[in-house]
């Protein structure tokens, strides 16, 4: 009787950290789509932490995973706080990667990405090293775009010609919708491994 107790006790616990891990500090997330190639492959399995975003704020360059900006989430999560965490949620996972910080303004022209802000307030050209330089990958359109308080500007790193539903079209992404930051890749196991941050 003992020995089944202990056993039920230990999955419960078991259960328990597995849990706690999953829906406070890690989420697996499958990647679906090619939006972010070269650096994220349609298939691609990682893990998600949150934890950097209840203690701090996302950088520029952060790959995050969110909830899509779009009416029906927008009500959702506006309803109540913790329908963020519900299972029940109606919104679309979305990655892509962090560009514009808030009260910062973007300026996507001839194929550049332009930030100004405090520290630069004539502006300064991104330097994206993570994305191919070529022709294909030349990121496309004309648009500029104010940041306000809490909002971000995201981009797939797919620069090709509809590759990626970002910004540019729905426009800024709120903070209350940032799941957290692509932290781990699992799946290939030829690339398992640390996700790397860019240096701007």
């Amino acid at each position: 009787m003992q020995t089944i107790f202990t056993k039920t006790k230990s999955i419960i616990i078991i259960l328990a950290v597995v849990l706690a891990v999953k829906y406070l500090f890690l989420e697996p997330f499958l990647v679906l789509g090619t939006s972010m190639e070269p650096n994220f492959q349609n298939k691609n399995y990682i893990f998600v932490e949150e934890l950097p975003y209840l203690i701090g704020s996302p950088q520029r360059g952060d790959v995050v995973v969110f909830k899509h900006p779009e009416k029906g989430c927008n009500d959702f999560l506006s309803a109540n706080y913790f329908n963020r965490f519900s299972p029940f949620s109606p919104c679309t996972n979305f990655i892509k990667r962090i560009i514009g910080l808030p009260g910062e303004t973007v300026i996507i022209k001839n194929g550049t990405v332009t930030i100004k802000n405090k520290q630069h307030p004539d502006g300064f050209v991104l330097n994206e090293s993570y994305i191919p330089n070529t022709a294909s990958f030349k990121l496309q359109g004309d648009e500029t775009k104010t940041l306000g308080k809490d909002e971000y500007f995201t981009l797939g790193d797919n620069r090709q010609p509809n590759a990626s539903l970002d910004s540019r079209e729905w426009g800024a992404l709120p903070r209350d919708h940032i799941i957290g930051k692509a932290w781990l890749r699992v799946l290939p196991l030829n690339e398992l491994g640390l996700i790397s941050e860019p240096k701007y």
